[in-house]
């Protein structure tokens, strides 16, 4: 065999060599490449598998927090920020009388408040800021529509994606609340009884102190007019005393005018704070009307003008000096009603009076500033007011409905923005049912003063 040939030989060997390894090396490469997609598939389905996992896994945690929630005796409500409630107790289906979960979260929580930006003012921006609520009394609705107060504990709670949610505890205190507000009422009266007392005793006081020197002063004006009279029949005819007897007699007409006014207000003040009326008796109401409007006359005097119409009413059994007290107050705030109109506004303060034989009605009356419908609700309510710092209490008419409800009766309020108020009194007729006096309708301020005196 020649060289050459050998070389071919060694060549072709070599070649298919080359070619055998190449083939064998990309057939252990295809074969690794296909087992390392599989394990991509899989590696894939596990991750899958895990995510499924950890989802199945919070969704029972939260199905577990929410039955735990629905079996809870307590009252408990579990909203959203925006305010879907997305659980609730038995308890709280309870409170807020509904049917069932179902029904309660059907129902927006802003409806479930009495104002309902209470929940965003008092309730959301504490919880923003600091994450808790602890013992807050909001005033919430019953599904029949009633007021229920209830004492609050709210807590952010933050879930693992990130959403958070409101859990609120909640305690129904409206029998709390109702017998707190008894005690204040009870409180109130009895520091008004021992006010009217207190006060009577004064005012009677000071009225004998002045009546006394009222006396003598106006017996000695009326002397000295009598004086006076015998002394110009002498001067009369004289030019040089014509104009002086003119002017003497007005000051005596004008003393003697001034004595009668202080004696009517010294008397009204004794029958306006007797001591005695603090118990119960028949009582005219005509005539303590115009006994509480001579003591009121610096209030409503230079605001208002008095028209009285005052029909022909049997006597009520009241307590006269806590009736008094109503009828001040109502006078009062009426003046400071039509003054809150602007200065050198004037208006009308209308008393009327009617009676169907078994009932009283009093209607006080006024052209003023009239209340707005966001506050008239709240106007009986203890402490409120809407008068600025030192103008008021917020305890008058509250104190004042408690004063009539007491005696049976009932205190409520007509008003409109712009045009006035009307306040009207019911109390029940007294055991007398006889009518009291004349028809005094259209009557007049002065003619029932000279009555009352």
């Amino acid at each position: 065999m020649s060289l050459a040939t050998q070389y071919v030989l060694i060549w072709a060997t070599a070649s298919t060599a080359m070619a055998l390894a190449s083939s064998t090396a990309t057939l252990a490469l295809a074969r690794h490449c296909s087992r390392l997609k599989r394990y991509v598939r899989r590696t894939a389905r596990y991750r899958v598998a895990i995510a499924r996992l950890r989802r199945a896994g919070q969704v029972s945690a939260a199905e577990r927090y929410r039955n735990q929630v629905r079996e809870s005796a307590a009252p408990v409500l579990v909203t959203s920020p925006e305010g879907e409630i997305l659980g609730a107790s038995v308890g709280a289906v309870e409170l807020f009388g509904y049917g069932s979960e179902a029904e309660l979260k059907s129902v927006p929580m802003d409806r479930l408040y009495v104002n309902p930006i209470d929940r965003s003012r008092q309730l959301s921006e504490v919880l923003r800021d600091r994450g808790r609520l602890r013992s807050s009394e909001f005033r919430m609705k019953h599904q029949d529509g009633s007021e229920i107060a209830v004492l609050t504990t709210v807590r952010v709670v933050a879930t693992t994606d990130g959403s958070t949610y409101y859990e609120g505890v909640l305690t129904d205190i409206t029998q709390l609340r109702a017998a707190v507000e008894e005690r204040q009422r009870l409180e109130s009266q009895l520091h008004l009884a021992r006010k009217l007392e207190l006060v009577g005793k004064l005012s009677a006081g000071i009225a004998h102190e002045i009546n006394t020197p009222m006396q003598f002063v106006g017996d000695n004006i009326n002397f000295l007019q009598r004086a006076f009279g015998r002394l110009s029949a002498k001067l009369t005819g004289n030019p040089e005393f014509t104009e002086l007897l003119a002017d003497i007699t007005d000051a005596f007409d004008g003393s003697l005018e001034g004595v009668k006014r202080v004696s009517e207000t010294v008397r009204a003040m004794k029958e306006f704070s007797h001591p005695g009326d603090l118990e119960i008796g028949s009582t005219d109401l005509n005539q303590a009307l115009g006994t509480t409007l001579v003591v009121a006359r610096n209030e409503y005097r230079h605001v208002a003008d008095v028209k009285l119409e005052l029909g022909d009413i049997p006597p009520v059994d009241c307590r006269r000096a806590e009736i008094n007290k109503v009828f001040l107050n109502l006078i009062v705030n009426a003046a400071h009603a039509i003054e809150a109109k602007g200065p050198g506004s004037r208006g009308t303060l209308t008393i009327r009076t009617s009676s169907d034989g078994s009932r009283v009605w009093i209607d006080i009356a006024d052209t003023g500033s009239g209340i707005p419908p966001a506050v008239l609700p709240r106007i009986f309510d203890p402490f409120f007011t809407t008068k600025a710092v030192g103008k008021g209490s917020g305890q008058g008419l509250a104190i004042a409905r408690s004063v009539v409800t007491g005696h049976g009766g009932d205190l409520t309020v007509q008003s409109k923005v712009g045009h006035g108020t009307t306040f009207t009194i019911m109390l029940p007729c007294g055991r007398d049912s006889g009518v009291v006096g004349p028809v005094r309708a259209s009557t007049n301020v002065a003619d029932l003063e000279a009555s009352i005196g």
